[in-house]
């Protein structure tokens, strides 16, 4: 078997895949400093590429023949995070079906010990392609590539924080760099990775002296998220409780047209 060229941003934070029989994908990512937010906080967002490629995968393989898929929403509710000495996680599946335009996988995010770390869900629309779809899915396994560093440093993100947003609440804008290896195959930036930085973006609005967990990230995918230049990902605040707050996160191209949006709910007393 030839070996894989792939470096994506998978590659990145250490997720790889193999099939341990015909038809069946394992994937696995490993536990370390990249699940990390700048504060050292557990972040959701370091579940989202896992969650976008083994849940996505499993819709890309029931596509009818000659079409392709792009994730279209991705949602991930976390339950706990790795327990102390864990050294990795795996995702469990559960294809749901599809009605002829889309396709729907849920499943869950698995410590080694086999805990349910969180529950996620994938939706893929089918699209007509003008290209041979097998030139992208004879990919053999590729290796591990993972970055150092936390998971904005692996996702070449800087931050700003403003007090701009409506009302004047706080806001903060991510900035991923045009970093190549953070794209998808078509070269715009890889959906797994708006969801991690629109996270990240999401729970720093809120102030660091509350405990912030990150229990949900539900993102839509509108079109695709240019890389031809630094993307700017925008979160702001839409409610701030003693208990609990959402944050509204987005990003739009040159135009202005809403490439991509998501709610990141945070869970923690102030």
């Amino acid at each position: 078997m030839r070996e894989s060229e792939y470096k994506g941003p998978e590659a990145r934070l250490g997720i790889t895949w193999a099939e341990p029989e015909p038809g069946k994908l394992r994937w696995n990512q490993p536990v370390g400093e990249q699940m990390l937010d700048p504060e050292g906080r557990f972040a959701t967002g370091s579940l989202a590429l896992l969650v976008d490629s083994g849940l996505g995968s499993v819709n890309h393989r029931r596509r009818p023949a000659g079409m392709w898929t792009v994730s279209t929403e991705l949602r991930v509710d976390l339950l706990s995070t790795p327990r102390a000495g864990s050294t990795g996680l795996d995702v469990r599946t559960e294809h749901l079906g599809g009605d002829g335009r889309c396709l729907t996988t849920r499943g869950d995010v698995v410590d080694d010990d086999d805990t349910a770390l969180a529950a996620a869900l994938v939706k893929s629309m089918e699209l007509e392609i003008s290209w041979d779809p097998d030139e992208f899915d004879d990919e053999p396994p590729w290796p591990s590539r993972l970055a150092p560093g936390r998971l904005a440093d692996v996702l070449c993100v800087t931050f700003a924080h403003s007090a701009d947003g409506p009302g004047g609440t706080r806001a903060v804008e991510a900035v991923v760099a045009p970093e190549p290896e953070l794209a998808n195959p078509l070269g715009n930036l890889h959906g797994g990775v708006f969801a991690a930085v629109a996270e990240l973006a999401g729970a720093a609005v809120f102030p660091h002296e509350r405990e912030v967990s990150s229990s949900s990230l539900d993102v839509r995918y509108i079109r695709p998220i240019p890389l031809d230049g630094p993307v700017t990902v925008r979160a702001e605040t839409v409610h701030e409780g003693r208990n609990w707050g959402i944050a509204r996160v987005s990003s739009c191209d040159e135009r202005g047209r809403v490439c991509a949006m998501a709610s990141v709910t945070v869970y923690g007393q102030k």
